[in-house]
């Protein structure tokens, strides 16, 4: 058996795997707490086709790599560091954390930075190597992140002359002290009533609050009316359907357990959008990545499902606040 240490290069993730070369038939891929990721693979099986393999499974390989790290707890001596590392000419400051894992995980995130995991056992020079090694991965992806940065929404105050949006609508907003807080919806305004206007913590708390409830409503009511498409297909109405705040994705399906997860932020999209987005997440019941197979399944149960995709990429930004 041959093995090697590999880096995979996915969006704004750069994560260090194990490759394994034996003989076997067949692919297999796996996240343990102590060696991380791993892939076996067959003696004619290239690079290539392993990172695409991985690239398609990473919505289940990252939640596995973090499950695996919770479950090592950090070092007591080796709490989380700000350290700094000049890279291509670059002062370049990340959040160091030590834990009980292998590999060197590096992230880049548009408002946490740069943020390393390394095993406890490894070194500075060891993590300063690796960085150093992924310096075309760091700066492309600070710049990408500083970009959308830039061109993101300035962060909603809550303040009267704001704008939210609410099922796909526009509203104005408008905002008054009361006796508690609550929010009422009339005609084209969505009116906020708190017990501290200056407040913007207590604000963004009780609109996150309201879209919660109403998304939890609107959104079960829409995965029972549409559940008969699915039915045809041998899918069994999901055992629980879970709402919460979730910043990088719209949905989650755990077909393990039969649980659906939705964002809150889902209820703010027009309604067809909504659809699409629990369409993708039954469908995933059938194929738990996201393959032809896939997409070719989710066409049948929603033909244009593809021209609401590109509504929630232009909407996302304006309406999930980090």
């Amino acid at each position: 058996m041959k093995s090697f240490k590999r880096n995979l290069r996915a969006g704004s993730t750069k994560i260090e795997y194990i490759h394994e070369i034996k003989n076997i038939k067949n692919i297999n891929v796996r996240v343990t707490p102590e060696k991380g990721l791993c892939v076996s693979s067959p003696p004619n099986v290239d690079v290539a086709t392993i990172e695409k393999l991985l690239v398609s499974k990473l919505d289940k390989i990252v939640p596995a790599l973090e499950k695996a790290d919770k479950s090592n707890a950090p070092a007591k001596n080796s709490p989380t560091k700000k350290r700094t590392i000049d890279i291509g000419g670059r002062k370049i400051e990340y959040e160091l954390t030590y834990k009980k894992i292998k590999n060197i995980i590096v992230s880049v995130h548009i408002t946490k930075g740069v943020r390393v995991s390394a095993p406890v056992r490894a070194s500075q020079n060891d993590i300063d190597r690796f960085l150093r090694a992924s310096e075309d991965f760091i700066i492309r992806s600070l710049n990408k992140q500083a970009k959308e940065a830039a061109s993101r929404p300035k962060e909603k105050q809550f303040v009267t002359g704001e704008y939210l949006y609410f099922v796909g609508e526009k509203y104005d907003l408008k905002v008054y002290g009361g006796k508690r807080n609550h929010i009422e919806i009339n005609g084209s305004t969505i009116t906020m009533y708190v017990t501290d206007t200056a407040d913007h913590s207590l604000k963004k708390a009780v609109f996150e609050d309201f879209i919660k409830a109403e998304c939890t409503d609107y959104v079960t009511s829409l995965c029972r009316q549409i559940y008969p498409r699915f039915r045809k297909k041998g899918i069994a109405f999901p055992d629980e359907i879970k709402f919460r705040k979730m910043i990088s994705c719209w949905g989650n399906c755990r077909s393990g357990t039969k649980v659906l997860t939705f964002s809150t932020y889902l209820i703010q999209l027009p309604p067809k959008c909504i659809e699409a987005v629990v369409c993708h997440e039954f469908t995933h019941f059938l194929h738990q990545n996201h393959s032809k197979a896939f997409y070719s399944q989710l066409t049948e149960f929603m033909p244009d499902w593809q021209q609401y995709d590109k509504i929630m990429k232009n909407l996302q930004n304006e309406i999930i606040f980090k």
